[in-house]
């Protein structure tokens, strides 16, 4: 009986760190598949989280920001652009967010440009802005307390171009309440999108001459008229020496 008893306790301390080790096992199932932490705290990851749609996939800025009393602006280069994203006070509230800007690849943003009736344009600047929360790594849900305003500064851009909204969810669309002028693009940001500027693409070939209908004879004319008047008067007077 005593031999059995001293297999039984082998046996019990054998199942007992069977147990463990099965336990530090699914230990590391869980650590590699956040999908586990279902119960549990959410799962930690890095402050770029993913971008706002399909095709903004470059980071050009990624800041904190703390929460402040007065605006604050943060400037950053898109394909060759000017961003400015300006952030009123209360825009998050009380929390500190991580604000990451996108260059957008434009080669992969041009093929939505036919449903939208601009298949005639180009994309020549966009931008691509994302509020996330540190502690999750994931974006802000919802709309911000008060939106964002973003600038798109390039040579590109003329009074004629239209901003497109690329939602993180639906399709895209033209922003009708953008404000465009001559080199500048200013929209207002409420949510997690990404946009680009289509211009119309001009017929005429930049620094080329202008199409001229009819070759321009008024040099020409005023000289003949000249060299008939001076002929003119050499006649005349040789005349008058003739008969005198």
């Amino acid at each position: 009986m005593q031999r059995v008893s001293m297999r039984a306790k082998r046996f019990g301390a054998r199942l007992l760190g069977a147990v463990v080790v099965g336990a530090g096992g699914l230990g590391l199932v869980v650590t590699f598949a956040p999908t586990a932490w279902a119960s549990g705290s959410p799962t930690p990851s890095t402050p770029t989280a993913p971008s706002p749609a399909a095709g903004f996939q470059t980071t050009v800025l990624s800041q904190t920001v703390t929460p402040s009393s007065s605006t604050q602006t943060f400037s950053a280069i898109s394909n060759g652009a000017d961003i400015s994203i300006s952030i009123p006070a209360g825009a998050f509230g009380s929390q500190t967010v991580q604000l990451v800007v996108t260059e957008p690849t434009l080669s992969v943003l041009t093929s939505s440009l036919g449903a939208l009736g601009l298949s005639s344009d180009s994309l020549g600047a966009g931008v691509g802005i994302e509020v996330v929360n540190p502690s999750t790594g994931q974006p802000l849900t919802g709309t911000f307390a008060a939106p964002l305003t973003v600038t798109i500064v390039a040579s590109s851009i003329t009074a004629s171009s239209k901003v497109i909204e690329y939602p993180s969810t639906g399709s895209p669309f033209v922003m009708t309440s953008a404000v465009v002028n001559t080199g500048k693009a200013v929209v207002t940001v409420s949510s997690d999108p990404g946009f680009a500027v289509a211009t119309p693409t001009s017929a005429v070939v930049p620094a080329a001459t202008s199409p001229v209908t009819g070759k321009n004879f008024l040099p020409e004319g005023i000289a003949a008229g000249v060299l008939m008047t001076v002929g003119t008067s050499v006649l005349v007077s040789s005349r008058r020496r003739h008969r005198a």
